[in-house]
């Protein structure tokens, strides 16, 4: 006697979906890559045992979306400028494609505060000259970096179009104020407040204007005048984030949302 192996109708019509391709039985996993320089690389030198906010972040965009993620942080230790990560950006070009949430940090180091002659002037005792430092010098060193900065967000843009992506970007927060290796007078601090502002202020207006969330660090960190100490936000070199401060920039992110993946 041949016996009837009966397979229930609802079983039978599950797997004709996935053999038709209907369904996918598991959803592949999100990529996130992460580009930019030493903020986002989170070196255990910089922040001993702590979770950097792109692991952070992925955690966030794991949970909206409910499909894994999986994380490649191309950022670099090496006091990696705008120029010089537009300079290699082809070698990151099979990542970013397929790239499913793209996160850049590329803030820090090219700010006129930290050029080898600040607005012309040569250094004084590795500080800027303050006097050269004034608000016309921040808006045209503010404005050359917006051409580099929309040629990046443009690039990085093109190799995702068409296809449902994340585009996120931080601005820069103010190490400067409440440092223990500088002492500035309110007046300097000020200035520096002005020049991060201005440079912010560019950098997210060319974000957006390449379809980027830009992350407000500089707010969360120093406060909406710009002249909060970061505090206890940044590790013992008051440089990089600290623990906190890493799950700050994520809680920062977050608050972006997550289209069009969720």
């Amino acid at each position: 006697m041949r016996h009837l192996i009966r397979t229930p109708l609802v079983a039978v019509a599950v797997l004709l979906l996935v053999a038709t391709g209907s369904v996918s039985a598991s959803p592949r996993p999100l990529k996130l890559v992460a580009l930019g320089d030493s903020i986002p690389y989170n070196s255990p030198m910089d922040c001993p045992g702590c979770t950097g906010f792109v692991d952070r972040y992925a955690r966030a965009v794991r949970k909206a979306t409910g499909r894994r993620v999986t994380v490649q942080n191309l950022s670099q230790h090496n006091n990696l400028t705008l120029p010089g990560l537009l300079a290699g950006l082809d070698s990151f070009k099979s990542s970013l494609v397929a790239a499913d949430v793209i996160v850049v940090g590329i803030a820090h180091n090219t700010i006129e505060l930290n050029a080898d002659r600040p607005c012309g002037a040569p250094l004084q005792d590795d500080l800027p000259q303050w006097a050269a430092m004034d608000r016309a010098c921040a808006v045209r060193s503010a404005k050359r970096a917006r051409i580099l900065y929309d040629r990046l967000y443009a690039r990085i843009a093109a190799l995702r179009k068409g296809k449902p992506t994340i585009f996120r970007t931080i601005n820069r927060y103010n190490d400067w104020i409440g440092s223990p290796n500088v002492q500035l007078t309110p007046s300097q601090e000020r200035i520096t407040a002005m020049f991060i502002a201005t440079w912010n202020a560019e950098l997210c207006r060319s974000a957006r204007a390449h379809r980027f969330g830009c992350a407000d660090i500089s707010r969360a960190f120093n406060g909406t005048s710009g002249l909060k100490p970061s505090g206890d936000l940044l590790g013992a070199d008051h440089t990089h984030p600290s623990d906190k401060g890493h799950a700050l920039i994520a809680r920062v992110l977050v608050g972006l949302g997550f289209t069009p993946l969720a």
